[in-house]
């Protein structure tokens, strides 16, 4: 059991299950909301993401998705461990495949939120957990920008992180997408920059905010 936060958010993770990030952790303090949003987090995991914007910002309600079965289950219990601490949202957690969301839903959110597997290429590990967290055959960029499409409010934003060196291939296709880029946060470590968080709205003007 580990502390997401200094004000004591608690989350579980079993040893099985692709383990929290510090890119995870940097999406879901970059994420703004309203009290009265909708949120959809996908490829939810263990629940970093709804975890901590729950606490931070008490939206009306998070629907968390995710294609492991073993992580949404995980994620009741991580919810359950908080209750009285995210008593102001409700939650909707299910086992699906995102990229089938808009078949199962029948209302488009506020706010998307996404920490994207991003390997294409590479050996794969022989967890089948870890695999699907960090490998993009069950959801690339361009199906996350699809999603968007479908399940999102005109006016809406899309939170997400890619690789620093891909910034032009995520840009091209939430363009493609009628998405526009308003914000770029820059994440770097020792070795330099490596990640870059975006919000994008759907719909706008061409105006985009760089972060370092």
């Amino acid at each position: 059991m580990e502390y997401l936060n200094d004000e004591g958010l608690l989350i579980e993770q079993p040893s099985h299950l692709y383990k929290l990030s510090s890119d995870a952790v940097a999406l879901g303090n970059f994420v703004e909301c309203k009290t009265n949003d909708t949120i959809i987090d996908v490829g939810c995991g263990t629940g970093v993401l709804t975890l901590l914007i729950a606490d931070r910002h008490h939206p009306r309600e998070i629907i968390a998705v995710d294609i492991n079965a073993d992580a949404v289950e995980q994620l009741n219990k991580n919810l359950a461990l908080n209750q009285n601490r995210l008593s102001a949202t409700s939650f909707i957690t299910l086992h699906a495949d995102a990229r089938q969301l808009h078949k199962i839903i029948n209302h488009n959110a506020d706010v998307i939120v996404c920490n994207p597997p991003y390997f294409n290429t590479g050996k794969k590990s022989q967890n089948e957990h870890v695999n699907q967290a960090r490998h993009d055959d069950t959801l690339s960029l361009e199906d996350l920008a699809t999603l968007c499409t479908r399940n999102l409010k005109y006016g809406g934003n899309v939170y997400f992180c890619y690789p620093s060196n891909q910034i032009a291939k995520a840009i091209a296709i939430f363009e493609n997408h009628n998405f526009r880029i308003k914000t770029i946060k820059l994440i770097a470590n020792q070795k330099g920059v490596y990640l870059a968080i975006f919000r994008a709205k759907k719909g706008g003007g061409h105006q985009t905010t760089i972060l370092a």
